[in-house]
């Protein structure tokens, strides 16, 4: 079996000779320190070769998959197919993979969310958020606050893609809405800011949910699937979104909230709900977590 699944990797990644005999010793070496046995260690190799990962990559990205595997309880060809193409996208190098397994892991661990999901969600977003050089440590935040209200997976992979496609691209009616909340993407000097610092700006102009972000999430959901089915018009679902606002906001915060539709648009909304009426308290309580996250995958693996 094990050998198998070396002449798999063999294949792929066009390792022979030496090359080979490192990834095959590696893998023994795997399975004598973790749960997992060699054979498995060598088909997440085959993952990352598929990848496009070279033998020096795989022998340094290889324990930060297999703790992360371990720690999550996912599969491990799932765990290592995550792992590669996330960071593919953030064009993060292979030797970076125990800090990428880091970050998941403890986004796992201090949101309502779980490694699959997050790879799940990345899948949507990375690739725009990786253009736009932002850090996965506040991408893995974003997600963990929409997860935190219920909003996973897919789900919230695309709330944040579409709010990000918007205000890096946005139409008249957008930019207006940003400069209602007094939110841009660059600092004034043509700097691009982070995303943390875009978040922040975000919260800070909104004031706080008269109910709770799980209630104005499922509300808006419900009104989007009468919309989509045709039970509803686009007037009537209009009309009923500013309701749902006023509701949500009172009189005041209904024009910040209309503004917010405006630029998150429907797909990306209650991901945009989530972050910016997360308490202060969670979300700092968050992003320390995953910014000192340092040990995180093999910690829980242990």
């Amino acid at each position: 079996d094990f050998d198998s699944a070396m002449s798999k990797v063999a294949a792929v990644s066009g390792a022979t000779g030496s090359d080979l005999e490192a990834l095959r010793d590696k893998a023994r070496e795997m399975g004598e320190k973790t749960k997992f046995s060699a054979s498995e260690a060598a088909e997440a190799m085959n993952y990352m070769a598929m990848a496009g990962w070279k033998t020096e990559d795989m022998m340094s990205g290889i324990a930060g998959v297999l703790s992360l595997a371990a720690a999550s309880g996912a599969d491990l060809a799932t765990t290592s197919d995550i792992v590669t193409d996330a960071m593919t996208a953030f064009g993060y190098s292979a030797d970076q993979a125990g800090h990428f397994a880091d970050v998941l892991a403890a986004t796992s661990t201090n949101a309502n969310t779980n490694v699959e999901m997050l790879g799940e969600s990345f899948k949507y977003v990375a690739p725009l958020a990786g253009a736009m050089e932002y850090s996965v440590e506040d991408v893995a935040t974003a997600l963990g606050l929409m997860a935190n209200s219920g909003i996973k997976a897919s789900s919230a992979g695309t709330a944040l893609r579409t709010l990000l496609t918007n205000m890096a691209k946005p139409t008249d009616s957008m930019q207006a809405a940003m400069d209602k909340l007094g939110v841009s993407l660059e600092d004034g000097e043509g700097n691009m800011k982070s995303l943390a610092e875009v978040m922040k700006d975000l919260r800070d102009g909104f004031g706080q949910l008269q109910m709770s972000p799980e209630q104005f999430a499922a509300e808006v959901e419900n009104l989007d699937g009468f919309l989509e089915k045709g039970i509803m018009t686009q007037k009537a679902y209009d009309a009923s979104m500013e309701e749902l606002t006023q509701r949500a906001f009172g009189a005041e915060g209904a024009l910040k909230a209309e503004a917010a539709a405006a630029l998150a648009g429907k797909q990306g909304l209650s991901g945009l709900m989530a972050i910016v009426n997360a308490s202060d308290e969670d979300f700092e309580k968050l992003t320390d977590s995953i910014y000192n996250s340092e040990g995180a995958a093999e910690n829980m693996a242990d």
